[in-house]
């Protein structure tokens, strides 16, 4: 084959040449954002390049972003404010976050037995804050425990003081003690002073240092009145320091001395019980 086709040529019969397809000129692709009236938009597209890819180009991107927050979160995106916004600009921010529209929208919990007036108070301030219902509720939660836990700590603590108040007083006045108490007990109630008011008193002296001022103005009042020889008339206690005054006295009275020291005398007996009844009390014990 390939012989006779070089016998041709050589013949001078010329070979035909193929014929030539012109190629088209490319249609410019038709200027779609000369359609779109704002202006912003139309440079926002040719910075993303959309210009150049048509309609199927925004498309494909809000597809892309769509996928990537999910579509049950279009239209929840939120814009942080500037530094500069102002009040109306933040209560929407705020709002968008999850603050109720009105303060009394977060139902704050009120401890049992009080009033909403601390409530009412704190949803003012969290929704000037722009706290969301749930933060403002956790606070108030939190807020809540933590007053507890003071109250009942401060319960122990007042116990507590009292308890080392009385076992110290018990202690200085010996068998005494009950005589006293009874005795501040009126001179309270002679000097009008309510319970709100020996609190008062207890909390700024502290509770001993408050019964023994208490205890003075009783004696005062003449509400614990005294024998002639300085023993209560009550049952005839004393606070271990009187008796022991007492009990010194006696031993300068001799007529006191003669009874007790006499066992023939006929006030002999009256002074040794006398004087065994005043030890005691001098040691502390009833």
């Amino acid at each position: 084959m390939a012989e006779e086709i070089g016998s041709v040529v050589e013949a001078g019969n010329p070979v035909e040449a193929a014929p030539v397809v012109a190629t088209p000129a490319p249609v410019a692709a038709p200027d779609w954002l000369a359609s779109v009236g704002n202006e912003e938009l139309r440079t926002l597209a040719t910075a993303k390049g959309w210009d150049k890819g048509g309609p199927e180009s925004v498309l494909s991107s809000y597809h892309n972003l769509e996928k990537l927050f999910g579509a049950d979160k279009a239209g929840r995106a939120v814009v942080m404010p500037g530094p500069d916004a102002d009040a109306t600009v933040m209560g929407e921010f705020y709002n968008k976050l999850g603050r109720p529209v009105k303060a009394d929208g977060y139902e704050l919990p009120i401890p049992a037995g009080q009033n909403d007036t601390m409530a009412k108070w704190a949803s003012g301030v969290f929704h000037e804050a722009g706290l969301t219902t749930k933060q403002a509720q956790l606070v108030a939660q939190k807020w809540n425990e933590h007053m507890g836990t003071l109250q009942t700590d401060s319960v122990a603590q007042n116990t507590q003081s009292a308890q080392d108040a009385e076992n110290e007083l018990k202690r200085e006045w010996g068998a005494a003690y009950d005589q006293k108490v009874r005795g501040i007990d009126q001179a309270a109630v002679s000097l009008k002073m309510t319970a709100e008011q020996l609190a008062g008193l207890r909390k700024s002296m502290g509770p001993a240092a408050a019964m023994r001022f208490v205890d003075g103005l009783a004696g005062k009042l003449g509400e614990a009145p005294m024998d002639s020889d300085g023993s209560p008339m009550d049952g005839g206690l004393m606070t271990p320091e009187a008796a022991r005054s007492a009990l010194s006295a006696l031993s300068l009275d001799k007529t006191f001395m003669e009874a007790w020291l006499n066992k023939s005398h006929t006030a002999h007996g009256w002074a040794l019980e006398k004087k065994q009844s005043l030890a005691k009390m001098a040691s502390g014990v009833v």
